[in-house]
């Protein structure tokens, strides 16, 4: 079957043999195998839509360096004793700990909160475990150890749930939250902790009549000592009778009010003194220091749900929305209901449609441009074909290496690098083929002469343009934690256009340029061509003027740069507001109540 292009009978038109350099080998190849490089590329496209599917997709990476945070309750006491006597033997306890780079704590009324910051790039169980190794060396008070939080960073509040019941109280569903909801949700893979506020805390209490207590000759302290030894199991040996083995035990613990009023306090003249002698039990809320309203509803019930450091919020989530929906239908009541509130899904629904509505953007003007220029829309797609493929690529990567999307990452691809190589191969390509119009050609071999020209040039400066991201690896703290995931996002891209531009767009202009192509003239783009003709020669004939308004140009810049505002972060509405309101840390519960 002859070819249109090259009719039989006609000589191709001789080119000079282009330089066996590697690139050029690449083309080469590509061009002599099509079909591969088409089954490759189909191949690209499954794995990049994949890897699409499965990358986690987050607001912004988690900045925060590892910290762990011990937490020491002791009721009842003011903060200069707890300062004393709880934080400062803690701190003295933790000092010299490996990789921690700072320090910090505060003391309040009964309760003491101290900080361990680690260096960058610290593993997190490193950390907590070097912090329990620690703790058997602090001298406290008797009874009094403490605690470590939940490993979760600063920003890792995902979910807020609030409980609804026509019928229960606040107290009840404080019940349900702190015995059902909360082991639930901590089951959920990649949940650090789900910490549960207002309704109030259920407690078995017993109110004493102070008159009769004196009568009986007892003080608080005897009653408390003879609830807590009834209170308890005892332990036996065993027996063996009628060939059965039995254990002997003494069953004693507490299960009902009707116990605690039953339990023997003292013995006068050979006569028990119960508990419902001098007092009496009923069941009631443990003292409040604070209260949780929803909507018009003053006491409520809130659950808070912290993820854990290093994980992916997406996916977690996605377990987190699964548990809610089985708690709903399959272990609370009819009348309880989980309605969540606070949902981090809707942060990632919002960064996912900016960054695919800029890339959308970005891609339809790259398009219009490319097409305006070229001035041929064949030679207008082929090249667009680059920021697909080159952005799958990086999906690839970036689901191989484990990372996450972000909008830092994602939104700041910039699509004038990821064309610029297939630009210059196209152009050429188009250019060389032009030239021969109404000659016979052998297309194969004018694509590979043209690529040749422009291949090595082509990775010299992806090279400089990879290079340009390299110093940013060399940041550390908030900075390179922020910017790393940009630089790996852009140069896998890079990378992948550069893939594109040497074997997929020779084999596309062989195939929808073999017949041939007349070069159109521009006539925007021709007006645009002789004013900066006109300028360079200006230029070239006035260099001082040049290089003299060019340095007042930087003066002028360099001066106005501390006028121009500048942030560390781009924002984000996430469009939910928090206000906070502060009292006097001397507020009763019941008046910051109302």
């Amino acid at each position: 079957m002859s070819d249109p292009a090259n009719p039989p009978g006609s000589p191709p038109e001789s080119l000079p043999t282009p330089s066996k350099s590697v690139m050029n080998r690449l083309v080469a190849a590509s061009l002599h195998q099509p079909l591969l490089i088409i089954l490759m590329t189909c191949l690209l496209l499954g794995l990049g839509v994949r890897s699409l599917d499965r990358l986690p997709v987050d607001a912004y990476p988690d900045l925060s360096p590892p910290m762990v945070e011990l937490i020491t309750q002791w009721p009842g006491h003011a903060a200069e004793e707890v300062e004393r006597l709880i934080t400062v033997p803690v701190e003295r306890g933790v000092v010299g700990i490996p990789r921690m780079t700072a320090l910090r704590s505060i003391s309040l009324y009964g309760l003491s909160d101290v900080i361990l910051t680690f260096q960058n790039g610290t593993d997190n169980y490193f950390a907590r475990q070097q912090a329990f190794n620690a703790m058997p060396d602090i001298s406290l008070p008797s009874g009094i150890a403490p605690s470590i939080s939940p490993m979760s960073s600063p920003s890792g509040l995902i979910y807020r749930y609030v409980l609804q019941s026509p019928d229960r109280s606040p107290m009840e569903l404080k019940t349900f939250e702190n015995w059902t909801i909360e082991p639930a949700y901590r089951s959920v893979p990649g949940v650090a902790d789900d910490s549960g506020f207002g309704g109030g805390d259920m407690q078995y209490q017993v109110l004493l009549d102070p008159a009769k207590v004196a009568g009986a000759g007892l003080s608080v302290a005897q009653v408390e000592t003879s609830l807590s030894a009834n209170n308890s199991n005892a332990g036996g040996g065993f027996y063996s009778q009628g060939g059965q083995f039995y254990y002997v035990r003494g069953v004693g613990r507490i299960t009902t009010t009707d116990d605690i009023d039953n339990v023997v306090v003292a013995v006068n003249n050979g006569t028990p003194v119960l508990l419902k002698d001098i007092g009496h039990v009923e069941i009631g809320i443990a003292p409040r220091l604070g209260e949780f309203g929803y909507e018009k509803q003053n006491d409520a019930v809130e659950g808070v749900i912290l993820l854990r450091t290093g994980e992916k919020a997406q996916d977690v989530l996605k377990g987190v929305e699964a548990k809610t929906k089985e708690l709903n239908e399959q272990v609370l009541p009819k009348d309880v209901k989980i309605l969540p509130f606070y949902d981090r899904t809707d942060l990632v629904t919002l960064t996912t449609q900016t960054v695919e509505g800029n890339l959308l953007r970005g891609m339809f003007l790259v398009v219009v441009v490319l097409i305006f220029f070229l001035y041929d829309v064949r030679a207008g797609l082929i090249v667009a074909a680059t920021i697909p493929l080159a952005l799958l690529f990086a999906f690839i990567c970036l689901d191989l290496q484990g990372a996450s999307a972000n909008l830092l990452s994602i939104g700041a691809i910039d699509f004038g690098i990821l064309v610029d190589a297939a630009v210059v191969m196209v152009e050429n390509i188009y250019r060389q083929i032009a030239l021969r119009h109404g000659k016979s050609l052998n297309i194969l071999e004018v694509v590979k002469y043209a690529a040749a020209e422009v291949d090595r040039p082509l990775v010299y400066a992806v090279a400089v343009i990879v290079v340009g991201f390299l110093p940013i690896y060399v940041l550390t703290g908030p900075s390179g934690l922020l910017f790393k995931p940009m630089a790996d996002t852009m140069i896998f891209a890079i990378i992948g256009s550069l893939i594109v531009t040497l074997t997929l767009l020779p084999v596309l202009c062989a195939w929808f340029m073999r017949r041939g192509i007349r070069e159109k003239r521009n006539k925007a783009f021709d007006w645009i061509k002789e004013r900066y003709i006109k300028g360079l020669d200006y230029s070239l004939a006035n260099p001082w003027r040049i290089v003299g308004a060019s340095t007042v140009g930087l003066i002028i810049s360099l001066l106005i740069i501390p006028l121009v505002g500048a942030e560390f972060m781009p924002q984000l509405d996430e469009g939910a507001l928090w206000v906070r309101a502060t009292m006097p840390y001397t507020i009763s519960y019941d008046e910051s109540a109302r």
